[in-house]
């Protein structure tokens, strides 16, 4: 089922200027939005009355009527509201919105990429980098040949010497990293296959993937995106549970965890 919150994420990079300050609040503030009037939201984000009412075509509504029927339907609103609350109910809602985000099909393609690959590069860079190497870990603990790589330097280096076989997995919330997307059509010019993990649609990095798996977009919940993206990291979770349904996964798992777990300490 595609949400409106998913439509609105999936067409961004196609919006103009003013389009995209529509999004962001919505995207941002999909409570106060569904209960605001189409001039109220037009005052907050500097456009016109006709141009929230484009906006609203565009995302696959007949009018701003519908559009606030169908944010309403997805959001929650819970008064005075603490900061534990607060954070127990974005949580929730980053998980339900990621229900709606990503299809079976979807992942079932990306895992058959990833257990078919020769070699497995793991590319992000900022807080982008932190999943890279967690799913890297992961991984790796499994028995997959696999390498995260945080610096755009290294990247270019790695995606020379990439060739068919090789799997390239990017993650990046805008999908337009300078660094990173030269260093994925160097890749790909070389014939590896790419999987990405990415917020944004319509961009350099959904057009070069083979597979798209989906993040939220960073207005959602904005002050949680500091760090390791929550989402990605349910992404990864989701990865790494479904290879570990394989016996023969799970058996290299446990055998890496004890080995990693009896040289950890020293024997005095």
């Amino acid at each position: 089922m595609v949400t409106l919150l998913k439509e609105i994420q999936s067409k961004y990079a196609s919006f103009s200027d003013k389009e995209r300050g529509i999004a962001d609040y919505l995207l941002s503030s999909p409570t106060e939005a569904s209960q605001s009037n189409i001039k109220d939201i037009a005052d907050k984000t500097g456009v016109s009355v006709a141009t929230v009412t484009r906006f609203c075509r565009k995302v696959s509504c007949k009018n701003f009527v519908e559009l606030k029927v169908k944010l309403a339907r997805e959001t929650r609103h819970e008064e005075s509201e603490d900061i534990d609350s607060l954070i127990r109910r974005q949580y929730i809602d980053i998980f339900t919105d990621m229900q709606g985000l990503n299809n079976s099909d979807a992942l079932t393609k990306a895992l058959k990429l990833i257990t078919n690959a020769r070699r497995i590069y793991i590319y992000g860079l900022g807080s982008s980098g932190l999943a890279a190497q967690e799913l890297n870990y992961r991984l790796s603990r499994m028995g997959f040949d696999c390498e995260a790589v945080t610096d755009p330097h290294l990247m270019i280096i790695r995606s020379t010497l990439l060739k068919k076989g090789d799997l390239l997995i990017a993650f990046s919330r805008s999908g337009q990293t300078r660094e990173l997307i030269t260093s994925v059509k160097k890749a790909k010019s070389n014939g590896a296959m790419l999987v990405s993990l990415t917020a944004y649609g319509n961009t350099h990095l959904t057009k070069l993937s083979n597979e798209v798996l989906w993040t939220i977009h960073p207005g959602r919940n904005s002050y949680l995106s500091t760090g390791l993206d929550l989402s990605a990291l349910y992404l990864i979770d989701l990865i790494s549970l479904h290879f570990l349904n394989d016996l023969k996964r799970k058996k290299i798992y446990h055998e890496t965890i004890s080995i990693i777990s009896s040289e950890a300490y020293i024997e005095e």
